[in-house]
């Protein structure tokens, strides 16, 4: 069940960058012609960017967290035997989820409050609520990861097996 969640999460995940980047995309390109050929921009293509760029980062997140692509330090884990590593990556992952849960629910609070004030953006007048989403959005899907992750470490095995390691 949990893995079947897992997949749709990760089609959704998916589907969404490729759908936020080729907008973004396409904005940007329009703003750049329209602005070099008619000598005229609209003045919300560059936030609408920006803020694009803001949710493929918290979904690239989750993407990273789903295929084992975070930054991990493991000088000393290497030289430990097998079930101790799983140990180690196990508690490692769970303070990553514990750490992702916490962020989800201070960004739904900040989120909730720029919403309750209405506050909007400055070119293009719509809510900004939309923008600081990404953080509780993005966050909640590393914390579905992370747990994902852990849940395999608990059972004693290594999701992230066949990925490459690139060994000083």
């Amino acid at each position: 069940m949990l893995e079947r969640v897992a997949r749709f999460i990760a089609r959704v995940e998916d589907i969404s960058v490729g759908v936020i980047l080729l907008g973004a995309t396409f904005i940007l390109f329009q703003g750049v012609v329209l602005r070099y050929a008619f000598n005229y921009s609209f003045s919300w293509t560059e936030e609408v960017v920006r803020y694009s760029i803001v949710w493929l980062v918290f979904i690239g997140g989750s993407i990273a967290a789903r295929r084992g692509g975070h930054i991990c330090m493991d000088v000393a884990v290497v030289y430990l035997p097998p079930r101790a590593r799983l140990a180690m990556a196990a508690v490692a992952t769970a303070i990553a989820c514990l750490f992702t849960l916490l962020i989800t629910y201070y960004g739904v609070i900040l989120t909730w409050s720029i919403w309750s004030y209405d506050q909007r953006s400055p070119a293009g007048e719509f809510p900004m609520a939309f923008a600081f989403a990404a953080v509780p959005v993005g966050c909640a899907l590393m914390s579905i990861r992370f747990f994902v992750t852990f849940s395999a470490y608990a059972r004693g095995r290594d999701p992230f097996q066949k990925r490459a390691h690139l060994e000083a």
